[in-house]
């Protein structure tokens, strides 16, 4: 519980289950090591799909697992054929499969927040990113070589801190009404800590893939992944016990009504789709 307890009020105890984040990097992983031994595109599908399922299957075919691999399936086998690919169609695609499977899981918690969070990310991250780039628009006449060299020297930190910090507040956005009605939360601190936490978790869960390859036959850097997986844990859960004693950094909070959760998310798509800043309504 001690361990449990700060990541839940964090809003960061998604990286403990097998979601999309785990899946998706062992996909990435493995597709990149295959493609830097140059093999094709449908050669990586044939290879990463049956081995995020293995993985799958590994971890005991829980159902937030199998959520994440068939949405993985879909999105690989899109890449691998070279097809071009749309969030918001794999995540629909995804979901009509699992419900055919198992329609009881449209009322389970895990379902809910798996898909309204990814539908959130696809849907309010690109309008997120254009008012990003909107604020560091520089001249467009004036050639990049002439930017002062500190503006190009934060130029890429500077897109990634910002991109990251766009999925984290859409996916606190779409998560935000759930979290409170099921967990009775509401935490602030968690964009802070899910963009210090979840490039950790990554971190741990490449180092762990690393010794699982390493394995037996080359157990001096099975030793050392091990270790380093231990010490990215370690840094998790000590920025998830600080995150939690920031001023205003959780609240306890009275479940909203379906009413409640109704009216948020048309207000939110309404606000960030553009839909209320159209000519007829800017002035309402």
């Amino acid at each position: 519980n001690e361990v449990y307890e700060p990541f839940m009020r964090s809003g960061t105890m998604h990286i403990f289950a097998i979601s999309g984040l785990h899946i998706a990097l062992i996909a990435g992983i493995l597709a990149g090591l295959l493609r830097m031994f140059q093999v094709p595109r449908i050669g990586c599908g044939w290879v990463v799909i049956p081995l995020i399922w293995f993985y799958t299957a590994a971890t005991g075919w829980q159902p937030s697992a199998i959520r994440s691999t068939v949405m993985m399936s879909i999105i690989i086998g899109g890449w691998a054929l070279k097809r071009p690919s749309d969030l918001v169609n794999s995540l629909a695609a995804a979901a009509f499969i699992i419900l055919l499977w198992d329609p009881q899981q449209i009322f389970g918690a895990s379902f809910q927040l798996s898909f309204l969070v990814v539908l959130s990310i696809a849907l309010l991250v690109p309008p997120l990113e254009m008012l990003r780039d909107r604020l560091l628009r520089t001249d467009p006449l004036l050639p990049a070589e002439l930017l002062p060299r500190w503006r190009r020297w934060l130029e890429t930190p500077l897109r990634w801190v910002t991109t990251s910090l766009a999925v984290s507040l859409a996916a606190w956005l779409g998560s935000l009404p759930l979290t409170a009605y099921y967990f009775h939360l509401l935490s602030p601190v968690t964009l802070l800590a899910n963009l210090c936490i979840v490039p950790l978790s990554s971190l741990t869960l490449a180092a762990n893939l690393g010794s699982l390859i390493c394995g037996a036959w080359l157990p001096w850097a099975t030793e050392l992944l091990n270790h380093s997986g231990w010490w990215w844990m370690r840094c998790m859960v000590k920025l998830s016990d600080w995150a939690t004693l920031l001023p205003g950094a959780y609240w306890y909070v009275r479940g909203p009504s379906g009413l409640d959760i109704a009216v948020y998310y048309l207000v939110l798509i309404a606000a960030l789709s553009g839909w209320f800043l159209t000519p007829k309504r800017r002035g309402w």
